[in-house]
């Protein structure tokens, strides 16, 4: 079964003003209130305030993007922008996140541009899956189990001048390469995850054919 092509205004057919909406823009709008601390920290890792902030803004990410899930379901908000715009937010407050320790903290910038790879490809495979297959595949938990390690991954960069200045509590704590590595072995396995879901939809569309019985199914494809 060939299945249809959508175009892009299709997207705003459903509500565009929900909370869970609101809190996925919230992510992205509170990125230049991170750079501001972060830049004010890393010239002086002495101003535990800026710290501090930064920590809190990199938790406020985290914290939303598990809420406007719980409260799209919750409040029977789920849309079809919601689902795409969900990630898309996910990928550019990582980004800054992951662009701001590279910057001044010294994350490994080629894991930045294996990251930044991949979720450009995110991007176009999501849009293609929705524009040419009218399909809107739902995230795997690797990529939110990325979430996580992306901020666990910035708070600790961001630490390490002050362990270094002032004395980790932990010895390890010294290492945040060991994030970065982490992040890596996610990244690798949610891409596979992906391909491994994906391909037979983008390669040989006209052998795919969705049981909406499937509940199995269900949890990983959205029929448009």
């Amino acid at each position: 079964m060939q299945i249809e092509e959508k175009k892009a205004k299709d997207l705003f057919q459903d509500r565009i003003f929900t909370l869970s909406n609101f809190l996925s823009v919230l992510r992205v709008l509170l990125l230049p209130f991170f750079f501001y601390s972060t830049y004010d920290y890393a010239k002086d890792p002495a101003n535990l305030n800026a710290l501090l902030a930064s920590i809190s803004y990199a938790l406020a990410a985290v914290f939303t993007d598990y809420l406007d899930g719980l409260f799209a379901r919750l409040l029977h908000q789920e849309t079809t922008l919601g689902r795409y715009l969900d990630p898309v937010c996910d990928k550019l407050v990582t980004l800054g996140g992951l662009f701001v320790v590279t910057l001044h903290f010294d994350f490994p910038k080629w894991i930045l541009i294996v990251y930044f790879i991949r979720e450009v490809l995110g991007v176009w495979l999501g849009g293609f899956l929705y524009l040419k297959r009218g399909l809107q595949g739902r995230p795997n938990w690797w990529g939110k189990f990325g979430v996580g390690i992306v901020a666990v991954s910035v708070i600790w960069y961001m630490s390490l001048p002050y362990f270094l200045q002032f004395g980790a509590p932990y010895s390890f704590l010294l290492y945040p390469e060991i994030s970065a590595y982490v992040l890596l072995v996610v990244l690798t396995f949610g891409v596979i995850a992906y391909v491994v879901r994906y391909w037979n939809i983008v390669f040989h569309p006209e052998a795919i054919e969705l049981d909406p019985e499937n509940k199995k199914q269900a949890k990983k494809y959205q029929k448009i």
